[in-house]
């Protein structure tokens, strides 16, 4: 056996362990796309799922790129010999998929058929979505911070900072927001993710309808949203002329603007003696600061104001009796805002 017979046979087992490995790597890579596809329909947003979805499509991208290359040959040679009904039935294919590529981009039928059947679509009511120029981190299991940049020329930025004793058992649910000093919100700057997906979640481990854990947040929302509580169109609602629902322009420098900067913290399975609710326990509390955006002073304390027990729950409005509240009091350490100038 000469040399150069030795040499294909070694290309082609080369070739056909390649085209193997490829073949099982697009195996894998589909599977995780069917997966974490199926999670992201059926089911409420999850950045990890989406992550894997992500890192899934690359690796099968390029693993069809590969696939693809070794196969030139056979496409070249089905487009130039094959001849009358193939062409046709190719060409139909290509005007198929440009025709569903341009329905998903338009969201037309039968693409919004299928969109109208997942999770997001039909849980859309409930669902809350914090601004694009919010920013989120977890420095350490009791630290939270949220920061609010603006793309607004000479404006600042807002920075929160959220501390919770280190001991706690259970850290609170949170709902963060900024008001006018009339009480309209303006912006919802963050919202628990567990919460932020339904209104009737999982609160631990207890079904609990979304306002009654923050209910001075809901109710708010529901001006800013036009969705009430039970998640129906609520016709009072709607945003006035004067009244912009976006924090920019109150951000801006040099025009004496300020607004309050709302923080409702409630933790689930803390009942005391005036308020024996197993799950619901004591209510919601409320911590908020006056922002000046012109002042000199770059730091706000968030102080405790009232909370959501009473009837807020079904009206939002802020009790001011802490009469009877105790464990509730200790779920903070320190609230502080930065106006980033």
């Amino acid at each position: 056996m000469d040399q150069s017979h030795l040499e294909t046979q070694a290309n082609q087992a080369t070739n056909g362990s390649m085209r193997h490995l490829v073949n099982f790597g697009l195996l894998f890579s589909f599977l995780a796309l069917a997966i974490t596809g199926s999670i992201a329909y059926l089911q409420p947003f999850s950045l990890s799922s989406t992550q894997v979805h992500i890192l899934a499509g690359a690796i099968t991208i390029l693993l069809v790129i590969l696939h693809l290359s070794a196969r030139i040959p056979y496409f070249r040679k089905q487009t130039t010999k094959r001849k009358g009904g193939f062409r046709g039935q190719l060409l139909t294919l290509a005007i198929l998929t440009c025709f569903l590529l341009y329905a998903s981009i338009e969201n037309l039928p039968p693409v919004s058929w299928l969109i109208e059947g997942s999770y997001e679509s039909r849980k859309r009511k409930e669902i809350v979505r914090t601004s694009s120029l919010t920013g989120f981190s977890d420095p350490a299991p009791h630290l939270k911070l949220i920061v609010r940049e603006c793309r607004e020329q000479n404006a600042s930025g807002l920075s929160l900072l959220l501390q919770f004793p280190q001991d706690l058992k259970e850290y609170p649910s949170i709902a963060v927001w900024a008001e006018s000093t009339n009480g309209t919100m303006i912006e919802t700057l963050y919202l628990e993710q567990s919460l932020a997906y339904s209104s009737t979640p999982l609160w631990k481990d207890y079904r609990t309808k979304r306002h009654h854990i923050l209910p001075l947040w809901r109710h708010r929302y529901t001006l800013i949203s036009g969705i009430n509580p039970s998640g129906e169109a609520d016709a009072t609602s709607g945003a006035t002329a004067s009244h912009k629902y976006a924090l920019d322009p109150y951000l801006q420098i040099g025009q004496g603007n300020e607004f309050i900067l709302c923080v409702e913290i409630n933790a689930p399975l803390d009942p005391n003696h005036r308020y024996p609710d197993k799950v619901l326990g004591q209510p919601s509390l409320l911590y908020t600061a006056l922002i000046e955006v012109d002042s000199d002073a770059k730091y706000s304390l968030l102080e405790l104001t009232g909370h959501g027990g009473g009837d807020a729950m079904e009206t939002g409005n802020i009790q001011y009796d802490l009469d009877g509240f105790d464990s509730a009091l200790n779920l903070r350490d320190l609230f502080l805002a930065k106006v980033e100038k």
